[in-house]
């Protein structure tokens, strides 16, 4: 079975599960229901090659899994935080798909409660801080930011961006383990800028 049709039928089961209400998505496993973090097929630019790559992130905690997936785009020279990236728009925090988040365990994410399930996480950034989107719409290209993946927000949040060193070329977004086993961090880098997304599992696997 090639990439490219291994890709359009989990894409195909994820969407049936999700037509048959949504119940059993939630208990395909992480990593099957997001596979290798698929792209979006239903875009012409998934059969082209990319300059900004599909990467992921997971994270064991308290016997379940957070994963994230996130177009990854370079400065390449460019100014991102303030140019290419406007400060005070809706950005959907990496490129081509919206970055989308799994968990089978229940969160709070910067203190917006996230029950078991897929979403696509946004950001509209500032200097000195930056606010937080969480949306159930996933089934949708990045750039659309229109009422049908707003009206879909489960919370906003505000966190910290502070300026750091060394400079980070691509996108970076990793997931790290907090200071006790039911703490864990969402870490957003890119250019000098870096943000700590605070993530608190509220409970087990069921």
């Amino acid at each position: 079975m090639t990439r490219l049709t291994k890709g359009l039928l989990v894409t195909a089961l994820i969407v049936l599960a999700a037509a048959g209400g949504g119940v059993a998505l939630y208990l395909l496993p992480v990593s099957i229901a997001l596979g290798p973090c698929l792209k979006d097929w239903t875009n012409l630019t998934s059969y082209r090659p990319r300059e900004s790559p599909l990467e992921n992130a997971s994270l064991q905690v308290m016997g379940g899994e957070i994963k994230v997936c996130y177009g990854s785009p370079s400065a390449r020279g460019r100014i991102v935080f303030g140019s290419l990236v406007p400060y005070g728009r809706y950005w959907r925090l990496g490129a081509n798909e919206p970055t989308r988040l799994a968990t089978n365990v229940p969160l709070e994410i910067a203190g917006i409660a996230v029950p078991p399930g897929r979403y696509s996480l946004y950001a509209i950034p500032e200097r000195n801080r930056w606010q937080l989107a969480i949306s159930r719409s996933i089934f949708h290209w990045g750039t659309d930011f229109s009422d049908r993946v707003t009206s879909r927000e489960v919370g906003r949040a505000t966190v910290p961006a502070v300026q750091a060193r060394p400079f980070v070329e691509a996108l970076t977004i990793r997931l790290a383990p907090g200071e006790t086993p039911e703490r864990a961090k969402l870490m957003i880098e890119w250019e000098h800028t870096k943000v700590e997304v605070p993530i608190l599992v509220k409970g087990k696997r069921e």
